[in-house]
C-alpha cells in the first residue's frame, strides 16, 4: 500500500482535525507534521485557537508579594520559569529563555514575544516559549527611562513596528521590514498621559493613557496621533482612583475598555467595562460579556479575549487576572463580584469579596505572571 501524502488533505479536513485537538501539545504535534499543516495552523490560528482558547500564563520561579520590582537570584534558570495552560493546569511548560534575557527588564508582551532591554541600548524581541531572539537596531545614545513597549503587529509582518515609550510626550519606533531599520523619534501631543496600552483593531492601531484617553496612531504617510473624542465615561469620585491601568481589548469584535476602580471608601475594587460606540463615539457600559472571559496582567500588558471558555472548563463573564499580589492568577466574576485565587496547580487557595489590587508602578514590573500566546500563532 503506497504511503498516504498528508500535506495534500484538503483544508476541510484539516479544519476537522484542529477541532478534535484539545491541548496546546497536540496543536504542536500537529504544527509538526509538515510545512503545510503548520501554515495551515497559523492561517487558522486567529480565528480558530486565538479566539476560543485560554492563553498560557508565564510563571516567575517564586513569588513576593508586596514588593514591585525584584532581582532574580543568580542561580535562577529558564527551567525555573514555567508556563501553565488552564485547560490542562497539572501540566507545565518550560519556557527556553536564555539566562541572560531573564536578567533583564521586560517591558511588555506583543505578538508572542517578550520585549525587553537587554542593556542601555540594546532592545530585544523574546519568544517565550522557544527562545528564539530577535535583534532590532542599536538604540540611540540618549539614556531614555523606557516604560512601555509594543509591537504594532507580528515580527513576520512587514507593517511590524516596534514602538518604545520613554516620556508623556515621546517614543522610539522602528520598521522591523525596513531594508535598514533604524529608530526614529516620535512626539505625542501635549494632554497626553503616560500610554497603557497600545492595540491593532481592524486595521488601525489605538492606544489608551493613563487617564483613559483614546489616541488613534497612523504611520503612513506620515506620523499621526489623534486624540479621539470619546464621552460616556462616568467621572471619578474623588477618593477613588484608577488601578491596573485602563485595559483596551478587543472582544468579539468589539473595542472594550476595562477600568478597575478601587473605592476607599469600603478598601474594595469595582471593574468596570465599556464598549466604543463608533457611530456616536461614546463608551456605552458593558453589563456583561456574554460568553466571553478576559484575561489581564500587570506585567505584560496584552490583555486578550476568549470565546466559549466552558470549552475548556473555565467560566464566562470572568475576568482572569495575573500579576504581582497573584499566587497564580485570580478569576473574578462580574455577575456575582466576587474572585477565587489559583495556585499554579489550578486549585483554589482562597475567595472572597475583590480585595485591593496592587497598584502597579509606572516603570516595568518584571518577573511578573504575564499571559501570553505562542508565537506560533501569530502571522505567516
Amino acid at each position: 500500500m503506497e504511503g498516504r501524502n498528508w500535506a495534500d488533505l484538503p483544508d476541510l479536513a484539516l479544519f476537522s482535525v484542529l477541532l478534535s485537538l484539545s491541548s496546546l501539545p497536540d496543536l504542536f504535534s500537529f504544527a509538526g507534521v509538515c510545512r503545510a499543516w503548520r501554515s495551515f495552523l497559523r492561517s487558522a490560528a486567529p480565528e480558530l485557537y486565538l479566539s476560543s482558547r485560554p492563553p498560557l500564563l508565564l510563571c516567575p520561579p517564586h513569588r513576593q508579594p508586596h514588593r514591585r520590582v525584584f532581582q532574580l537570584s543568580p542561580n535562577t534558570t529558564a527551567s525555573d520559569f514555567r508556563l501553565y495552560a488552564l485547560d490542562h493546569p497539572s501540566t507545565s511548560f518550560k519556557s527556553l529563555l536564555s539566562n541572560e534575557t531573564l536578567a533583564t527588564l521586560c517591558f511588555g508582551y506583543s505578538h508572542g514575544h517578550l520585549l525587553l532591554l537587554r542593556r542601555p541600548r540594546e532592545a530585544l524581541l523574546a519568544d517565550v516559549l522557544t527562545g528564539a531572539e530577535i535583534h532590532p537596531p542599536t538604540l540611540p545614545p540618549d539614556r531614555y527611562t523606557y516604560y512601555y513597549a509594543a509591537l504594532t503587529a507580528p515580527p513576520s509582518s512587514p507593517d511590524c513596528r516596534i514602538l518604545l515609550f520613554y516620556s508623556r510626550y515621546a517614543l522610539l519606533c522602528c520598521r522591523l521590514g525596513d531594508p535598514y531599520p533604524g529608530w526614529t523619534k516620535l512626539r505625542l501631543q501635549p494632554g497626553v498621559s503616560y500610554i497603557a496600552r497600545v492595540l491593532s483593531f481592524k486595521g488601525r492601531i489605538f492606544a489608551v493613557d493613563h487617564g483613559a484617553k483614546l489616541l488613534a496612531f497612523d504611520f503612513d504617510p506620515d506620523f499621526r496621533v489623534e486624540m479621539l473624542k470619546v464621552g460616556g465615561l462616568r467621572p471619578m469620585p474623588a477618593q477613588n482612583r484608577w488601578q491596573f491601568g485602563p485595559q483596551l481589548v478587543e472582544c468579539g469584535g468589539k473595542l472594550l475598555l476595562v477600568l478597575f476602580f478601587q473605592e476607599r471608601s469600603r478598601w474594595e475594587t469595582r471593574v468596570d467595562a465599556y464598549r466604543l460606540d463608533f457611530e456616536r463615539m461614546v463608551w456605552a457600559q458593558v453589563e456583561s460579556l456574554g460568553d466571553f472571559s478576559l484575561f489581564i496582567d500587570c506585567g505584560g500588558r496584552c490583555p486578550v479575549s476568549c470565546a466559549n471558555p466552558g470549552s475548556w472548563g473555565g467560566r464566562s463573564n470572568c475576568i482572569y487576572l495575573a500579576g504581582l499580589d497573584c499566587a497564580c492568577w485570580k478569576q473574578y466574576s462580574l455577575d456575582d463580584k466576587t474572585w477565587r485565587e489559583y495556585s499554579p496547580a489550578g486549585k483554589m487557595i482562597s475567595s472572597g469579596s475583590f480585595p485591593p489590587l496592587i497598584d502597579p508602578p509606572l516603570l516595568p514590573c518584571w518577573p511578573s505572571p504575564f499571559w501570553v500566546y505562542p508565537s506560533l500563532f501569530f502571522g505567516p
